[in-house]
């Protein structure tokens, strides 16, 4: 059978004051080989994560290689009810770090709608402008909820046409 790690990472600095990675949680994924589109994404985020059933929103990003295997899995952001905030610096720094040609990002709406606020719209463009400069593929935003979620590609809300990957 087919699988894939699982591994989340965070961010440390070390004695220099330099970014480091620092590996949380390992686990072996079976069934999927890569996470090559947002039911897999969601199947994983759930299964592991248990993104659907926190409280307050968590956004996590998600490093892959340009076949969409997984590198590491980070949470970029932990908010309230109703509102996480994210830094495009905060997660061009773990996508360098780990060496991610693709990324993805993923966050839980607690409310119950997966339907984007406009803050979820502006994140997903800062993310997208910066991705094109720095040449790493912003494939997809998941937004997760309780039986269902929202993909900013799938609905073609990335900002320009899916190019590729998930």
């Amino acid at each position: 059978m087919a699988g894939m790690k699982i591994c989340e990472y965070c961010i440390a600095l070390d004695g220099d004051c330099r970014n480091v990675l620092i590996e949380k949680y390992s686990k072996d994924y079976m069934g999927y080989d890569a996470l090559d589109s947002p039911d897999k994404i969601v199947e994983v985020m759930e299964d592991v994560f248990h993104l659907s059933d926190k409280a307050e929103e968590y956004m996590y990003l998600i490093c892959m290689t340009a076949g969409c295997r997984p590198i590491g899995f980070f949470e970029v952001s932990h908010g309230t009810c109703n509102t996480a905030l994210v830094g495009v610096r905060e997660v061009f720094v773990r996508a360098l770090l780990c060496g991610a040609s693709d990324i993805v990002i993923v966050h839980n709406h607690p409310g119950g709608q997966a339907e984007p606020s406009e803050g979820d719209y502006r994140v997903t463009e800062r993310i997208r402008e910066a991705s094109d400069l720095m040449g790493v593929l912003f494939c997809d935003h998941i937004i997760v909820t309780r039986g269902s979620y929202f993909s900013f590609s799938e609905k073609k809300k990335m900002g320009r046409e899916k190019r590729g990957r998930p």
